[in-house]
């Protein structure tokens, strides 16, 4: 007898382990044979839309709200899409070699 399995999909704010918060449209998705939970978090004021993933062991809570409070909640969480100073400095060089070409093209 196979066991019926609810898709999850809601608006949430979700509580991870190392005190950290993400709040977006949260569902499940299964990834190389292993259950993931998605958050795709909005766009907020300082922050583009990102989406994250992560295993259901590193999640806390989640309590489910409407899209208006989740949306209010990811931008006063401020929540980065990568935080860590050496994506930055990946970033940096892209930019660089980005403004790099363009200022070739204009001249």
């Amino acid at each position: 007898m196979e066991e019926n399995q609810i898709k999850f999909e809601s608006w949430a704010l979700v509580e991870l382990f190392g005190h950290n918060q993400l709040a977006g449209k949260v569902t499940t998705e299964t990834i190389a044979g292993q259950e993931f939970i998605r958050i795709d978090v909005p766009k907020t004021e300082s922050c583009p839309e990102f989406t994250k993933y992560h295993l259901p062991s590193a999640i806390y809570g989640i309590t489910p709200v409407n899209e208006e409070y989740a949306t209010k909640m990811a931008n006063k969480i401020n929540a980065q899409p990568i935080n860590d100073y050496k994506h930055n400095e990946v970033i940096q060089q892209i930019i660089k070699e980005k403004l790099s070409t363009l200022n070739l093209q204009i001249q």
